[in-house]
């Protein structure tokens, strides 16, 4: 892919998962509900990114969104930026190597794997960071299956994005 339509693509990959973040005051949901579909399709744009930018272009949507969601107020603590970017990464790259041999396992073992790290990153910042109690219970409830949940629908979807994109010649 030449260096134009990877920055093209990745840019345009990007806005979408930002225009998903930014969709959480419009969603009836509160908490967890509210995470649950913002999630998904965060993670539905990270999942295809992977596929069609190639893991670079992952890497960088799965760094930058946080920063985005950090400044959008979505995430309430700056630590958490390289935390959430990790989450990403790990998924990203997981989904991205293993997608052409067999989707089912990049959308389970990306899935797992990414919820599992955020869980532990999480658990472990708030055991270093002075976190007030109530603000730590709501992190380690966000940070622990609905993130599994919301990788597997949002890897799901990304397969049904990227089928299409194969269809039409854009992957």
């Amino acid at each position: 892919m030449n260096s134009i339509k990877f920055i093209t693509r990745t840019a345009l990959l990007l806005a979408v998962t930002v225009v998903f973040q930014m969709l959480r005051p419009l969603i009836p949901l509160q908490g967890v509900g509210s995470n649950l579909v913002v999630g998904s399709l965060v993670n539905t744009s990270l999942a295809a990114s992977s596929v069609v930018v190639g893991l670079w272009g992952g890497i960088i949507i799965s760094i930058v969104a946080p920063i985005i969601a950090f400044l959008q107020q979505h995430i309430a603590f700056v630590w958490m930026i390289p935390i959430v970017a990790a989450g990403n990464i790990v998924m990203v790259v997981l989904y991205g190597l293993f997608f052409k041999k067999n989707k089912w396992i990049a959308i389970g073992l990306s899935s797992v794997i990414k919820a599992a790290v955020l869980y532990l990153l999480v658990k472990a910042a708030i055991n270093i960071v002075a976190v007030p109690e109530q603000a730590a219970k709501t992190l380690s409830l966000m940070f622990s299956w609905p993130q599994l949940v919301t990788a597997v629908i949002g890897g799901i979807l990304a397969s049904l994005v990227l089928k299409v994109l194969k269809e039409t010649g854009e992957y």
